[in-house]
């Protein structure tokens, strides 16, 4: 065989090989990686509040109630040295007030923030002192009245009684018609002016029967005939003049001393 036809055969040999060869088979594809998640933040550090409370003069005031509102609410009160603290708190602004039966109250505004704590100093002013109270009302000693006895119910006639009592010149003559408690009642014949008086705790009222006469009060005289009343107050002067030729009777009423002589 000649050498060009077995090359030929080779060939072709070689050719028909590699046509039975099965094709290589791709590698199937990979799935995309999951993405990640982002990672949840931690949550804010918690912070806290130191209060230093003090007055004026730069001296400490315990028991001073201290009230935090806000994000996370607390209360409490300053010890001896003026302070309190409230810890594990959230950031954020709080309301702040001071309450106490020595001081004057007050509020103010505090910022918290994360992760480190806040001072607060705090200067309240002294309470005004309290209202003095009023004064005792005085003790008003009762002063029991002094009353004379009781005397018997009178029914009489004055008339008749005067008539009785015109006999004789004297000056002035007095006959008691009743006497009970503090009034005391008599029937007065003058003939003659009668000398001003005063009474400090007793009215005199006065009443003409007859006769005729007058009434100085105040340094003014006023004339008197029969049925004419003449009332007097306590701590007045005053007197009764005779007028004409008739005795004047009266009849006086003396009111507010005690009477003695019950009648």
């Amino acid at each position: 065989m000649r050498l060009s036809t077995l090359l030929s055969f080779t060939v072709v040999m070689m050719m028909a090989s590699a046509a039975f060869t099965p094709a290589q088979t791709a590698p199937p594809p990979q799935a995309a990686p999951a993405a990640r998640r982002p990672a949840t933040p931690p949550p804010p550090s918690r912070a806290g509040i130191a209060i230093t409370v003090t007055d004026t003069r730069g001296l400490p005031i315990p028991d001073v109630r201290v009230t935090i509102a806000g994000p996370s609410d607390r209360s409490g009160e300053t010890d001896n040295s003026g302070q309190v603290n409230f810890v594990g708190m959230q950031p954020g602004v709080y309301r702040a007030r001071f309450d106490g039966d020595k001081v004057i109250s007050f509020e103010r505004e505090v910022n918290v923030r994360a992760g480190q704590p806040t001072g607060v100093d705090v200067t309240l002013n002294a309470a005004p002192p309290p209202p003095a109270p009023p004064p005792a009302p005085p003790v008003v000693q009762k002063v029991e009245e002094t009353v004379g006895p009781p005397g018997l119910p009178q029914v009489l006639s004055i008339v008749d009684l005067a008539e009785k009592q015109l006999s004789g010149n004297q000056a002035r003559r007095e006959t008691l018609v009743a006497c009970s408690g503090n009034t005391r009642t008599t029937l007065v014949v003058l003939n003659q002016d009668q000398a001003d008086r005063l009474y400090d705790g007793a009215e005199t009222e006065y009443y003409v029967v007859a006769g005729q006469g007058a009434v100085r009060l105040n340094g003014r005289e006023t004339l008197l005939a029969a049925g004419s009343y003449v009332s007097i107050p306590r701590n007045t002067s005053h007197g009764v003049l005779k007028r004409g030729n008739r005795p004047l009777i009266l009849l006086s009423v003396l009111s507010g001393e005690p009477c003695e002589q019950a009648k």
